[in-house]
């Protein structure tokens, strides 16, 4: 190759050689910004602390440009991102329009200590929005969320369960606070409407915001027990009230349990003519013996199930179990043809729609005849009293079922219910017989004067002497159920002959 050739490829070669050293520098700078923003992509995923993050987003000497500027976009998007979730935090756990808590996880994760916990509940609000509209039922919501607030926000957090209960966590000043929650017909007068009542209660003793849940449902069941009164009241839960509560929420808790394990049970109480003591009928009456607890007051499970809403899975439980009993003890037994056996019912029950056929389908699964049965309905007070209820009671009637109203005098026995279920029998209640020589005395006499005038029989419950039972044929009573003639207890103890049986 001669001299001239060699100056001719000499330019190639150091292209070549300027193209391979800008090749290899170029990788290089790229490798290296890859591997720093590989690890940077690395550490961010495996750091869950926001503190370490951060600190893994700063900004260091030597980082070159393209990494400030990653770690600058990562940055702002993290920002908003908080920016969002704290809305959204905000959105779900504090009413927009009062400020309150709305989410109850806020109080247990803080976990706050608090001296005293206390119930308001807003009664008639359905009522208001029925006749008024939504916008008279939100413009009372509003107005009352003022209220609470101007008079505990101060010194209580406040969480709202919905537009007529709030829960209020005493932080400070304990004693202001009791006195304010005490205070009954504070709110009333600045709502303008008579039906509207504000039940309040409350707990005064120290608790742990983890524990504020437990509290709200005890305060909650004892404002139900005040739900349907006319007036504003306030109830202070003291130790005999907490026990009271507690034992409540028990059984509610445990009613159905005992129900599928036969805890509860039946046992009958004879009804007799008060004259000659012979058995007319039978009452069957549930009992519930606990294995935790012992005897459980039926006064109190039968309410509680109408409260929780078991009362039609209990009562069809009962009727179901009373006619089967009724059955067998019916075939070995001596009884008169037209002998009755009085089941308890629920106005709960009579108010669903198909009563009447569950109630006729299990009276022929047990064989029994229509006229054989009777059914009482119990005092409980219900506000609505539905068309079913009514028309349950026909259908009962046109099959030969007897109707009778139990505990007359109390509850559900106005005078109008009585003439429009227009019973074949009533019932006089235990409290009236046993102080029938006291001021009672003149209520079971008017009883009396309205059953003569309307030709119906009264049957005396409660009767345990002598006394009252002569009080009572005076009166002119016919039937009679009691202690005095024999105790409550399963057919299986019953005399066959069809005597009564003394102990």
């Amino acid at each position: 190759m001669n001299a001239s050739d060699k100056l001719f490829y000499l330019p190639f070669a150091f292209i070549i050689i300027v193209l391979l050293v800008v090749y290899f520098m170029t990788t290089r700078v790229f490798r290296r910004q890859f591997s720093e923003m590989t690890e940077l992509v690395n550490t961010l995923a495996f750091l869950p602390d926001s503190t370490d993050q951060i600190e893994a987003l700063k900004i260091r000497e030597g980082d070159a440009k393209e990494i400030i500027s990653i770690k600058n976009s990562i940055a702002e998007m993290k920002d908003a991102e908080i920016e969002r979730s704290n809305k959204l935090f905000s959105l779900i756990s504090y009413d927009q329009e009062s400020g309150f808590i709305k989410n109850m996880a806020i109080i247990e994760s803080n976990n706050n200590q608090y001296l005293a916990v206390g119930i308001i509940k807003l009664c008639g609000l359905e009522a208001v929005e029925a006749v008024f509209g939504v916008d008279e039922r939100n413009k009372i919501v509003r107005k009352l969320c003022q209220r609470i607030a101007e008079k505990y926000a101060q010194c209580c957090d406040i969480v709202t369960f919905n537009a007529d209960l709030y829960l209020l966590l005493c932080r400070e000043n304990v004693q202001t606070f009791t006195r304010k929650i005490a205070m009954v017909n504070d709110f009333d007068s600045s709502f303008g409407y008579r039906n509207l009542r504000i039940h309040k209660s409350a707990i005064c003793e120290p608790l742990q915001g983890e524990n504020a849940w437990s509290y709200a449902e005890k305060l909650k069941l004892a404002i139900s027990s005040i739900r349907d009164h006319m007036f504003s009241e306030f109830i202070f839960c003291d130790d005999a009230k907490l026990n009271e509560i507690e034992e409540n929420i028990w059984i509610a808790r445990n009613i159905r349990h005992a129900m599928e394990i036969g805890e509860l049970f039946l046992v009958y109480q004879p009804i007799v003519d008060i004259n000659t003591r012979a058995i007319l009928s039978a009452e069957a009456l549930c009992r519930w013996v606990s294995a935790e607890r012992g005897i459980i007051s039926p006064l109190k499970f039968i309410t509680i199930a109408e409260d929780i809403g078991f009362i039609n899975e209990l009562g069809y439980q009962i009727i179901k179990t009373a006619m089967g009993e009724f059955r067998h003890f019916s075939q070995r037994a001596s009884l008169k043809d037209d002998f009755l056996l009085h089941i308890n019912v629920s106005p709960w029950q009579l108010n669903e729609p198909h009563f009447h056929e569950r109630f006729t389908t299990i009276m022929k699964e047990n064989g029994l005849k229509a006229n054989s049965l009777c059914v009482e309905i119990t005092e409980t007070v219900i506000e609505r009293i539905n068309e079913h209820f009514y028309l349950n009671i026909e259908q009962l009637r046109k099959q030969g079922v007897r109707i009778s109203i139990d505990d007359f005098g109390t509850g559900l026995s106005n005078l109008k219910r009585f003439y429009e279920i227009n019973p074949d029998s009533i019932k006089v209640d235990s409290q009236f017989t046993g102080d029938i020589f006291g001021t009672a005395g003149k209520i079971v006499r008017i009883i009396f004067d309205l059953a003569r005038y309307n030709r119906i029989p009264v049957i005396a419950e409660g009767v345990e002497s002598e006394d009252v039972a002569r009080e009572l044929i005076k009166l002119g009573c016919v039937q009679a159920q009691g202690y005095l003639y024999q105790k409550p207890m399963p057919f299986s103890a019953w005399d066959k002959s069809g005597k009564l049986v003394k102990e």
